[in-house]
């Protein structure tokens, strides 16, 4: 699975910034408020947190998987030995 790395995202955010930046600088206010870059900048920060929040999630519920399987591995290990042991005496 691929993320959206951060410096992808960051740089993005830093150009958005200057962009607001040169427009306070050279735009009157009812150009600034109307800006669709400006609206769509905040979208896309609040998608990027929505993807941090889901990313940690899969963490967590990766780890959770990894640690279960783990736990139910070292538990059958023992026990499928023990029935082969058991089958081969039986032969």
């Amino acid at each position: 699975m691929q993320g959206i790395e951060p410096k992808f995202h960051h740089s993005l955010t830093e150009r958005l910034k200057y962009y607001r930046f040169l427009l306070k600088e050279t735009a009157d206010e009812s150009e600034l408020q109307q800006c669709d870059a400006m609206i769509r900048a905040s979208e896309l920060s609040d998608l990027y947190q929505d993807y941090l929040n889901n990313k940690r999630k899969l963490e967590v519920s990766i780890k959770n998987y990894r640690d279960h399987h783990q736990s139910l591995q070292k538990l059958l290990t023992p026990k499928i030995r023990h029935l082969i042991k058991k089958s081969k005496k039986r032969q």
